[in-house]
């Protein structure tokens, strides 16, 4: 029997009407390494599956030196990983 995940399928919905408001007030890049500290190597691996869950084409490797990313696509992704959560 699963149980359910309360606090990730409450932080999945707040997130998911929280990137819908982002996107509606422009671009704002969130640059992983330097805003949120991860690694170089975790902010490249982040993108690639955020870009895979979005249906992109996988990540250029030339790319593993960017870090950026729009704060709302990043907060839309962390919202499905954490509605998955929920569901376990």
């Amino acid at each position: 029997m699963s149980t359910r995940d309360v606090e990730s399928i409450l932080a999945s919905k707040l997130l998911r009407m929280a990137a819908d408001e982002f996107s509606n007030h422009g671009c704002n890049d969130f640059d992983l390494v330097k805003d949120a500290k991860l690694t170089p190597a975790e902010s490249f691996a982040f993108r690639k599956a955020a870009s895979e869950w979005n249906g992109d084409a996988a990540e250029d490797p030339a790319r593993e030196t960017e870090h950026g990313m729009s704060d709302w696509f990043a907060m839309s992704y962390l919202a499905e990983v954490l509605k998955k959560r929920g569901r376990s």
